[in-house]
């Protein structure tokens, strides 16, 4: 009797055998497309690799035929929820946590999810479930401590912290958020561990695991003033994180913007616009001050806060048919009726309702949205759009610095993140030449040295009237995700403006970039 290959596919995926599992696998789908399970074991393989989005199918359609296998949908919600799918990841989450109750997985995925979607109380309730399972789990005490510094809640989350990194001193994704913990003693041996943990490694094996280790280790370097030991980590292991940037594509994107978008564009199409003002657009490059910017208008009583809205983002890659630096961008563009474009608008505004129903303002904090201020500017004349700069040096120092997501792909290298940055002021000249709207060019430096007055006329720049509450930090109500939630917490400060000096000795090739377009 010959062995079932899906269950030597599971064997193999259990020792870690991945690539021979996949091939095992695909093999079973060819003659029995159907098989769940064999669904089922793809998708870990994928997730193996790091490949969430192509796992994604499979799980799905393991989820349709196991419809109460708890484990299937709890792993679908994890790998939805991992590509920023929170909305989809959830009745996912609840149902695997339903069919398995007793379930530490499944009960930290949904609080995982739940997290991410901004609903604390819930996210709280997931994890302390998944603790009643396993009271030790390293990753529902991870969970919590991301929850807990999401909402500023430090000494709690400094306390799971510590439970997580004894419990498994060796995890990556536990490293690298001990890397935030303000024990010094706790700093010392997560650097010590990242630091064995990169030694043991092959040669050239940079991953997006190893790199996200690598930038926690040069953040503690960094905060203990080892300048010259913390670059050595932030420059020699960030190619496991970011694809080979293609200049060309950018700077092709920009001159096709500059060609499309005219103000003749704008003029043959202004019947397009609704008449809502509830959005209020921030935007600019990473690092900037976005988040400073959106604290100060959240906490005007009339405005929420609402994130990195992805709505906008995804309507354009729909656009693009996921081309988003194409050239069939423009051809949809040009292509797309009053009728279609409205639609989009008015699927945002119920997002924003959704999000607020009381709100007279939302704020879509969403950096990137620089590139799709064409789309907005149609759509929401009346909204507020405000532009937050900071100085070149300093921006690009901060974004070389963080981790940011794959797709930030310019940041691959210090003269690839000037050459964007150059091009990123070259995008900006035009929208502020060409755009139907106010555009509001907010100086972080001036925001740090006269918090009060730049407040006061970002507020009138939103038609809010002024609420002494607008010059608070966030309280633990708010959830803050973005990479400078520690900061966003603080009275509004000034020390980070010229940091760059420090590291001048190190970002020659980043200040060679920017200076060649200033020549």
């Amino acid at each position: 009797m010959h062995p079932d290959p899906t269950e030597q596919a599971f064997a193999l995926l259990q020792a870690g055998q991945f690539d021979r599992a996949q091939t095992l696998l695909e093999a079973v789908l060819q003659n029995d497309p159907r098989n769940a399970r064999a669904r089922y074991g793809l998708g870990i393989a994928c997730l193996s690799f790091g490949r969430t989005a192509q796992a994604i199918p499979h799980l799905e359609e393991a989820a349709k035929g196991a419809k109460k296998e708890a484990v299937v949908h709890t792993t679908l919600a994890s790998a939805l929820n991992i590509e920023r799918r929170s909305e989809d990841a959830l009745p996912h989450a609840r149902k695997g946590a339903s069919l398995a109750p007793g379930s530490e997985y499944a009960q930290r995925v949904l609080g995982e999810v739940y997290a991410d979607l901004r609903r604390s109380g819930l996210a709280r309730q997931a994890f302390e479930q998944a603790l009643k399972a396993d009271p030790q789990s390293p990753r529902a005490h991870l969970g919590l401590f991301e929850l807990e510094m999401t909402l500023g809640n430090r000494d709690l989350a400094e306390n799971h912290i510590h439970i997580a990194f004894t419990e498994a001193p060796s995890d990556p994704a536990i490293l690298t958020a001990a890397a935030e913990a303000q024990d010094e003693t706790l700093k010392v041996s997560v650097l010590d561990g990242i630091e064995r943990h990169l030694a043991n490694l092959p040669q050239g094996a940079a991953t997006a695991e190893v790199t996200r280790l690598a930038f926690a280790a040069g953040k503690i370097c960094d905060a203990a003033g080892d300048t010259g030991k913390a670059f050595s980590f932030f420059d020699g292991y960030r190619t496991g994180l970011y694809p080979a940037h293609d200049p060309g594509v950018q700077k092709a994107f920009v001159e096709s913007c500059k060609a499309a978008f005219d103000r003749e564009f704008f003029e043959q199409r202004k019947n397009w616009a609704l008449s809502s003002d509830r959005p209020v657009f921030v935007f600019g490059m990473p690092r900037s001050g976005t988040t400073l910017v959106e604290r100060i208008i959240g906490r005007h009583p009339a405005a929420r806060a609402a994130g990195e809205l992805q709505f906008i983002p995804d309507r354009i890659h729909d656009l693009a048919s996921g081309r988003i630096h194409d050239p069939r961008l423009f051809e949809a563009a040009r292509q797309m009726t009053r009728q279609e474009a409205q639609r989009i608008g008015r699927r945002y505004l119920s997002h924003l309702e959704v999000i607020d129903k009381r709100a007279h303002r939302v704020i879509d904090k969403m950096p990137h949205n620089f590139e799709n201020l064409w789309l907005l500017a149609l759509l929401f004349p009346n909204a507020s759009f405000v532009h937050v700069t900071r100085t070149a040096e300093d921006t690009c120092l901060s974004i070389y610095m963080t981790p940011l997501p794959p797709h930030h792909s310019y940041n691959e290298s210090q003269a690839s993140l000037g050459r964007y940055f150059n091009l990123y002021r070259d995008l900006m000249a035009h929208w502020s030449e060409v755009l139907p709207v106010a555009l509001r060019h907010q100086s972080y430096e001036s925001l740090v040295s006269d918090n009060e007055t730049e407040s006061r006329a970002l507020l009138a720049h939103t038609g809010l009237d002024w609420d002494d509450d607008c010059l608070k930090p966030p309280d633990e109500t708010t959830q803050i995700f973005t990479f400078s939630r520690e900061q966003a917490r603080r009275p509004v400060y000034g020390s980070s403006v010229g940091r760059w000096k420090a590291y001048q000795a190190h970002i020659q090739p980043l200040l060679a970039a920017l200076e060649a377009k200033a020549n």
